[in-house]
C-alpha cells in the first residue's frame, strides 16, 4: 500500500482499535510492544496520541471482526446522503431544463390508476 493510500485511511484511537479487535488495552500495548502492531503518533490538542490504521489491526489481531465501526458506518452514510443529494440537485436541473415554465412537480411514484374501459 503507498503512503498516500495510507494517509486516505481512517486512522483509529486505541479505544477503536479496542473495540474493533475486542482486546484488552493491555494486550493492545504488548502489541504495540513486541512490534506486532504499527501505530503512528498524531498531534492532538498538543499531545502525542498514537493512531492505528485499520489494515494494521486486523493483521496483527486477525480474529477481529472486520465489519465497520460505528465512525465508519456513520461517516458511509453521511457520503451517500451527499451523493443522493447531488443526485437530487441534477434530477431537478434536468426537469427544469425540459420544461423552464415549471408545469411539472417531482412527486413521489405511484402505483398507476385503473382506467376505465368504455363498453357500449
Amino acid at each position: 500500500m503507498g503512503e498516500a493510500e495510507e494517509q486516505t485511511q481512517e486512522m483509529l484511537r486505541i479505544s477503536d482499535v479496542i473495540a474493533l479487535a475486542m482486546v484488552s488495552r493491555k494486550t493492545i500495548y504488548n502489541a504495540i510492544n513486541s512490534g506486532r502492531l504499527r501505530y503512528q503518533l498524531v498531534t492532538v490538542d498538543n499531545r502525542q496520541v498514537r493512531m492505528f490504521l485499520a489494515e494494521d489491526v486486523f493483521h496483527a489481531f486477525p480474529k477481529a471482526s472486520r465489519t465497520m465501526t460505528h465512525e465508519q458506518e456513520v461517516q458511509s452514510l453521511r457520503e451517500e446522503v451527499a451523493s443522493l443529494k447531488f443526485a437530487l440537485a441534477e434530477l431537478q436541473k434536468a426537469v427544469e431544463a425540459m420544461d423552464p415554465t415549471g408545469l411539472y412537480e417531482m412527486t413521489s411514484v405511484k402505483s398507476p390508476t385503473p382506467k376505465s374501459t368504455d363498453k357500449r
